[in-house]
């Protein structure tokens, strides 16, 4: 079944992962300057691109393009001034530079398409509950998950280690007595 208000919050998820993404993309390379760190290979800018969708999962959903700039210039070998008889050497910085970055339209509007689609199953036959019904069945169901949540918000409970299979089904037994208690 597919959930509109799921689909829309699954579509502001996906908006505000975007715009973290693009200013994250405009941080990697920002303008010469003082105190501005500036990425010099390509293989490492393409590396943080990489880094940066994967970390806001936007992958194949931003597009981008980038140059390498590269500035010659010449100083005089050793100290003090110039003439015109003393040796120059050239310097070359070179920087990687990302000219444009843009959202991919049709990946973007593919992936809404499939936003607020949920599964739901049952083992009931048609003719006992229709799919309606099976659904609200499911949306009002007992969930053990969130009374555990409910424990843990109420009561400050610290992570615990344990090993063997005994001491888990006894401390689960622990939290489902504290629970209904």
């Amino acid at each position: 079944m597919r959930s509109p208000m799921h689909a829309q919050q699954q579509a502001a998820g996906l908006e505000t992962r975007l715009g973290y993404a693009e200013k994250k993309l405009a941080a990697l390379t920002p303008p010469r300057g003082r105190g501005t760190r500036q990425i010099t290979d390509e293989a490492t800018l393409v590396e943080a691109i990489d880094t940066v969708r994967k970390d806001h999962r936007v992958h194949g959903l931003l597009s981008g393009a980038w140059e390498k700039q590269s500035e010659r210039k010449t100083q005089y070998v050793g100290r003090g001034r110039g003439s015109a008889s003393r040796r120059k050497r050239v310097i070359e910085t070179v920087r990687s530079h990302i000219t444009r970055m843009a959202r991919q339209g049709d990946h973007v509007a593919a992936l809404l398409q499939r936003f607020g689609w949920k599964a739901f199953v049952t083992n009931a036959v048609p003719t006992r509950r229709s799919v309606q019904e099976a659904v609200v069945c499911s949306r009002t169901a007992y969930r053990v998950e969130r009374l555990f949540n409910r424990l843990k918000s109420r009561v400050h409970s610290a992570p615990l280690f344990v090993k063997r299979n005994e001491h888990i089904e006894g401390l689960t037994s622990l939290l489902t007595l504290g629970v209904r208690v």
